[in-house]
């Protein structure tokens, strides 16, 4: 059941916002936004699972995930988005429930791994591994694990940013939409 009126309702704001992860997703082709742009696009399809409902959530990560790989031809952050930033704000809420916080924090870090991973050898296969890994060549044969490290770091704050973020729209914007939406 959503929490939202009826299907119409639901129809018209998951088009918006995944209208809206798209064009966002557009910008990666600004080759520094190639992480970052992903993250906010799945910020955009959480809102979805926070107004309506989690399924129509990870329907709308899958339309926008397909939208994605047709339009945008950042294949780096295609794949970025399709094995993580698009669905992790979607199982976050479902992860932070998990006790104790210590075992919420391992499966978290391990659903980061496993999909940085499965992402990162696709595209070794796609592309040439040296220009994955340019810029690091002074890190040497360390390069990978110097990169998969500071991965996992700012996997940490993405995920603690993510909490400000819940808590920022349920306290400041969602009341502002809820309230426009009574109006209508």
């Amino acid at each position: 059941m959503s929490k939202r009126g009826g299907t119409s309702f639901n129809i018209a704001y998951c088009g918006i916002v995944v209208a809206l992860s798209v064009i966002v997703m557009l910008l990666a082709l600004i080759p520094s936004m190639t992480y970052v742009l992903p993250a906010v696009s799945g910020i955009f399809i959480w809102t979805i699972s926070d107004q309506i409902n989690r399924k129509w959530g990870f329907l709308s990560y899958a339309a926008s995930a397909v939208l994605c790989f047709l339009i945008i031809p950042e294949i780096e952050a295609d794949l970025y988005y399709l094995f993580f930033f698009g669905y992790y704000p979607l199982v976050k809420d479902i992860v932070d429930k998990v006790k104790p916080k210590l075992f919420a924090y391992v499966l978290k870090f391990l659903i980061f791994n496993a999909a940085i991973v499965i992402a990162f050898n696709i595209l070794s296969h796609i592309m040439n591994l040296e220009q994955i890994l340019e810029g690091l060549e002074g890190f040497g044969d360390m390069a990978v694990y110097v990169l998969w490290g500071a991965a996992n770091i700012a996997f940490l704050f993405y995920d603690l940013c993510l909490n400000h973020l819940f808590y920022a729209f349920g306290k400041w914007i969602k009341p502002k939409i809820n309230g426009k939406l009574k109006k209508v």
